[in-house]
């Protein structure tokens, strides 16, 4: 009985340190304040007319090209909606999509593109798929590899 007893103890004194370092890491509190969420999105419309630059930072595209791309793919059954709730414009569905695209690491996370976005991170993964979709089921017209013989094949 005596060994049960100082297993019992032991054991006692494990979860208490695991209790202790938990309280440490305070991994069980919740922040005194919530992080500020303010979206950053409604900025593209103003970087389009005056700050191109920073448009083609933010989301590793020229102001041009998104505007053909968003032609290209706007008639896209994907984007129809069918019900009566409101759908996100696609010009920012592809913001979202390239935002997420022209960044790698911690910074596409879907998270940080809600965030960025001011939406929830399950509308952020719609928006991705909807516009992948949409690209690719253009894929075929405009993506083709050169011929062998063709200029673009030379090694220089």
């Amino acid at each position: 009985m005596e060994l049960d007893d100082a297993c019992y103890v032991c054991l006692l004194g494990a979860i208490q340190a695991l209790c202790d370092e938990v309280e440490r890491a305070q991994v069980l509190e919740r922040p005194a304040e919530l992080p500020i969420c303010a979206p950053q999105l409604q900025l593209l419309a103003h970087f389009s007319d005056h700050c191109p630059e920073l448009f083609q930072k933010k989301l590793c595209i020229h102001l041009l090209i998104f505007n053909d791309i968003l032609d290209q793919i706007s008639d896209h059954p994907i984007f129809q909606n069918y019900s009566n709730n409101n759908k996100l414009l696609i010009a920012i569905q592809l913001g979202i999509f390239l935002n997420c695209a022209g960044h790698y690491g911690n910074a596409s996370s879907p998270e940080d593109i809600a965030q960025w976005a001011g939406v929830s991170v399950g509308m952020v993964i719609n928006c991705i798929h909807c516009v992948m979709v949409a690209i690719l089921d253009q894929h075929n017209q405009y993506i083709y590899m050169p011929s062998s013989h063709s200029r673009d094949m030379r090694q220089t």
